[in-house]
């Protein structure tokens, strides 16, 4: 989430960070996100932005993105925070240590003001892609150019290593063939996403969770799991669903059990923690036997989140 609020806050000082819609009502940039990504993940920036937990965001962060930020929007006429519609990422990779992968900004970009500010804080490379430039930005001892940014057009601006934006660029000249509607795993859920949710991710569990740690609650269980797809609301609540698909009955029975039980868990230790006693009274399991499928409820007051982090701070003083 910090990583898009990054981009949110400072979409082109890349370097300076370090750091046809065929898919109904979603924007049309997801139709061409490359049809071997693993997952993807969705932001409506505007309404993010609106959100009472963007504003204890900037509050925190404010100054400290405030001085590049300000000379970023001086120098392009570009404010992140106006004129960012939606972010959209795709995962192509997952492995250890290097991924790979694209982000894609859709709103209302000056391309050459952009180009030009970037040019002040780096030396790119630029390089052609079926007729789109690539702005290949180096890594700041001028070793690597393993980032950059492409300009597809006014309204679209992608991130990312050059391999996965050449992906992005043909797969956005010919989506019927080579975007994501061809994954036969993240089409069909993508198919049911709401655009209007704050945040939306969706995911091929079998190489998302390919890398987890065997001593996790759900333990042996996690090998059964086909799909995760998610979506969350921060305004004064924390409200979302996670759904995760089983390959069979007997599967998500026990996925079920399992997450019931460490809820239930969880609620015996919380008997002296008000505001963990909270959070899990917001949590509740559904179990679907005809879609093989868990879903994980939120619905609990945001500023609970706040106190458990108060609580968690002054234990640390104690000890």
């Amino acid at each position: 989430m910090f990583l898009v609020v990054g981009i949110v806050a400072g979409l082109a000082i890349y370097s300076g960070f370090g750091v046809i819609a065929s898919i109904p009502d979603l924007p049309e940039a997801v139709s061409y996100l490359p049809a071997d990504c693993k997952a993807v993940f969705g932001m409506n920036v505007k309404k993010f932005i609106a959100s009472p937990i963007y504003a204890k965001f900037e509050e925190k962060h404010g100054q400290e993105m405030g001085k590049d930020l300000a000379e970023f929007i001086a120098k392009t006429g570009v404010d992140p925070r106006k004129h960012v519609d939606y972010i959209i990422a795709g995962a192509r990779s997952v492995e250890s240590g290097k991924g790979s992968g694209v982000i894609v900004a859709v709103g209302q970009f000056n391309t050459a003001a952009i180009k030009s500010f970037l040019g002040t804080k780096a030396t790119p490379i630029s390089v052609k892609v079926d007729e789109t430039e690539v702005m290949m930005v180096p890594e700041a001892d001028g070793s690597k150019l393993e980032k950059g940014l492409a300009f597809l057009k006014e309204s679209e601006i992608a991130l990312g290593d050059l391999d996965s934006l050449k992906a992005l660029i043909n797969a956005r000249k010919n989506p019927a063939l080579l975007g994501i509607k061809n994954n036969q795993v993240l089409a069909p859920i993508l198919d049911k996403l709401n655009p209007k949710e704050m945040f939306w991710f969706a995911g091929d569990a079998t190489i998302m969770l390919s890398k987890a740690p065997a001593n996790t609650p759900l333990g042996a269980n996690l090998s059964a799991i086909q799909n995760v797809v998610g979506t969350l609301d921060l305004t004064d609540a924390v409200a979302g669903k996670i759904t995760v698909t089983a390959r069979d009955k007997e599967s998500a029975r026990k996925l079920a059990d399992v997450a019931r039980g460490f809820i239930a868990l969880g609620q015996l230790a919380s008997d002296q923690n008000a505001e963990l006693s909270m959070l899990l009274n917001g949590i509740s399991i559904q179990h679907s036997e005809e879609t093989n499928s868990i879903t994980l409820v939120l619905n609990f007051p945001i500023d609970v989140l706040d106190r458990l982090e108060q609580a968690k701070a002054n234990a640390k003083k104690v000890v």
